[in-house]
């Protein structure tokens, strides 16, 4: 097997705000609760975000998805556990366990530029030595972790078996400190929202997205977009994002695609994507390289970039309700976690191998998975990604004619699992077959005993609604 390369560089991120609270109706606490109710779904939030989340709890109780929503100030006062991260993991456990509840949405990010969370994050501390004496990332927000709730032994899964406080501990050089099941045993998904004005846009798009998408034409298009991901490199598949796009189109009978290729003249700069992502696909599916705030990739043979999408470009995204789910097989799209005010944990993460300019556009810039969900009148109904640096293979190493990139695992693999799973499966529900995707690559390439598959898997996260209907219910 050839050696596992990093995909991309760095990416650091956030500016947001401030919202005000209301008033709910809401289910029963866990110790309140009549014995035998059962439930689809929690969401769980802030108390300020309730009267804005009650349309999507209306829309999903009357198609079906039983689903009831606890604040965070609830699960503090109740749940026990180290900090808030693992007091929400508890209710969780609990939830399922009472309410057999399988969809958990996480709405609330951080607290405009403080260090403070709506709803917390968890950090996996999986290290990659470039050097001796440095690392690359040394640590990412996972929020695996509140899906991966038991061990293989059915107890709690708290990823920090050696129990010192530091989670998902790994040195690539070395066997993994913390033994974890990574198994997710709910389908989760979280829209990072900072602000009330947020959660009301989002809201109505997974509600619009639902009821009205089934039967329109645009969806059953697919936008593919790639080039050279590693110039030089890969023979006999030297073309590493081109190659992964070919690829995802064996599963999708009935999917009309759109490419743009480096190798064709298609794609040239961020234009052509532009262009193409307004006129409305089912799916986007993008890779190559990724910062925290732009996507790009490589001419054919050559150091020439071509700038594929930047933050700055969001204002050119006009189309409306023809809303994709964007995949994205390359670095830092959903670095949900840094904001202005956090320029010195990113600095202490990143250190010399990110530019000044980027250090700085990292500190004040949302992600652009958060962007293209939270966007009003376009962008996407939900984004996959990765928030650290991806992994992936090139070439041909066991001479099959099959590209390595997408049958060796890592996230080039996660994302061709997800279309695989959607196209083999008569199942359209988001968080199931992003889940489910996981779980394959983990068992099918022994992710607890190895360190690149384990960090894949762990940096690979859903900004959306695990309980969404794909192309939505007729």
């Amino acid at each position: 097997m050839k050696k596992i390369l990093s995909m991309v560089l760095v990416g650091i991120l956030v500016i947001g705000g401030f919202g005000a609270g209301a008033s709910y109706i809401q289910k029963p606490s866990l110790k309140q609760a009549v014995t035998g109710d059962e439930y689809d779904m929690v969401i769980i939030a802030p108390e300020k975000f309730s009267s804005s989340i009650q349309p999507l709890l209306d829309h999903k109780n009357s198609i079906g998805v039983h689903t009831f929503l606890k604040t965070t100030e609830e699960i503090y006062a109740e749940c026990d556990g180290r900090d808030k991260a693992e007091q929400i993991k508890y209710f969780i456990k609990d939830a399922i366990e009472e309410f057999n509840i399988t969809y958990v949405l996480l709405i609330g990010g951080r607290r405009g530029q403080s260090f403070d969370w709506y709803v917390p994050v968890r950090y996996a501390n999986n290290k990659f030595h470039l050097q001796e004496g440095d690392f690359y990332h040394k640590r990412f927000f996972s929020d695996l972790y509140f899906a991966d709730i038991y061990k293989e032994n059915g107890e709690f899964e708290d990823w920090d078996s050696d129990g010192d406080n530091i989670f998902a501990e790994w040195e690539d050089n070395g066997p993994p400190e913390d033994s974890i099941d990574l198994i997710p045993d709910v389908y989760l998904g979280r829209l990072p929202c900072r602000t009330k004005d947020e959660v009301n846009c989002i809201v109505n798009k997974i509600i619009q997205y639902e009821n009205n998408v089934h039967g329109q034409e645009w969806f059953n298009k697919i936008l593919l977009i790639g080039g050279d991901s590693f110039p030089g490199m890969g023979e006999p598949f030297p073309f590493e994002g081109e190659e992964s796009c070919e690829w995802v189109m064996q599963y999708l009978e009935g999917f009309t695609p759109t490419k743009l290729y480096a190798s064709d003249g298609s794609l040239t700069g961020a234009e052509n994507f532009i262009s193409a992502f307004n006129q409305g696909h089912g799916f986007v599916v993008f890779q190559g390289h990724g910062h925290q705030n732009k996507i790009y990739t490589y001419m054919p043979n050559s150091q020439e970039k071509i700038s594929v999408f930047h933050n700055n470009n969001f204002k050119k995204l006009n189309n409306g309700d023809k809303l994709p789910v964007m995949i994205a097989g390359c670095c830092l799209t959903t670095t949900i976690d840094v904001g202005i005010f956090n320029f010195l944990n990113v600095f202490k993460n990143y250190k010399k191998y990110v530019n000044f300019f980027n250090f700085i556009d990292g500190c004040i810039s949302n992600c652009l998975g958060w962007n293209m969900v939270k966007k009003s009148n376009g962008g996407s109904i939900a984004f996959i990604g990765s928030s650290s640096t991806a992994y992936l293979t090139v070439g041909d190493s066991n001479h099959d004619s099959i590209p390595d990139i997408v049958q060796t695992g890592y996230t080039t693999g996660l994302c061709n699992e997800f279309f695989k799973l959607f196209g083999n499966d008569e199942n359209r529900i988001l968080g199931n077959i992003f889940s489910n995707s996981i779980t394959n690559i983990i068992e099918n390439h022994s992710a607890q005993g190895s360190w690149g598959q384990c960090k894949c898997v762990q940096e690979f996260n859903l900004i959306g609604d695990p309980s969404l209907k794909i192309g939505g219910y007729s």
